[in-house]
């Protein structure tokens, strides 16, 4: 299985550019944009990512101030929990959801927290057995947890999220640089060299202002 950098040597080579910064630099993001683009194409076709491209980490949680607390009195509904940070963004999926899953952590039975848009909370916690669950929702790159003002929530510090991401290296404690293999399954790099060929090929990254001239034909 190729590395990132080796992937980045291999085509540099093959557009002639392989002391060329600038379009290492260029492949690298191109190799990123490929392998997100294919995850997602084949997430299309066969509703399913394979769990060797799939990432988990444990976020912390921080309760709402008193002053950015959003509640609806009539419903008992009130945004409880924040992620402390801004969470890695997950490659977009045509499932509607944005992670595989997000679960409590700390306890011997975790549970799995359901994905609900903030504005549509109010009509969930009509159904029944969906009263007394916290659900998740992501805004500006932050998860809220939101709940009953009913149930108690203090035992909630961190949770559990599984997903595809667009940066793996941006995972907290994932540890992965350009020479590890971890991005890529072996079966992705003939199709994602391909995507990012197609692109170098047609406009080759200079660090001149010279502009390429095409073949005279004689």
């Amino acid at each position: 299985m190729a590395s990132f950098n080796q992937l980045i040597s291999e085509i540099a080579h093959s557009i002639q550019q392989a002391d060329s910064v600038p379009v290492r630099n260029a492949i690298r993001l191109s190799l990123i944009h490929a392998r997100n683009e294919l995850i997602r194409q084949n997430y299309e076709n066969h509703h399913y990512v394979d769990k060797t491209l799939q990432q988990r980490f444990r976020i912390k949680l921080i309760d709402i101030p008193d002053g950015d607390i959003e509640e609806t009195e009539e419903l008992d509904l009130i945004t409880i929990k924040r992620s402390e940070f801004k969470v890695p963004r997950p490659v977009r999926l045509t499932n509607n959801l944005p992670f595989h899953s997000i679960r409590t952590a700390g306890s011997e039975n975790p549970t799995l927290i359901p994905y609900v848009r903030e504005g549509l909370m109010q009509y969930y916690a009509h159904l029944p057995g969906m009263t007394c669950l916290p659900c998740y929702d992501i805004i500006n790159d932050y998860i809220y947890i939101n709940g009953s003002r009913n149930v108690i929530y203090n035992n909630l510090e961190h949770i559990i999220i599984e997903g595809v991401f667009e940066r793996p290296y941006e995972i907290p404690e994932a540890n992965i640089n350009d020479d590890d293999e971890l991005m890529f399954s072996e079966d992705m790099i003939g199709t994602i060299k391909k995507l990012v060929l197609e692109t170098f090929n047609a406009q080759i990254v200079r660090q001149t202002n010279e502009i390429p001239t095409p073949n005279l034909m004689r």
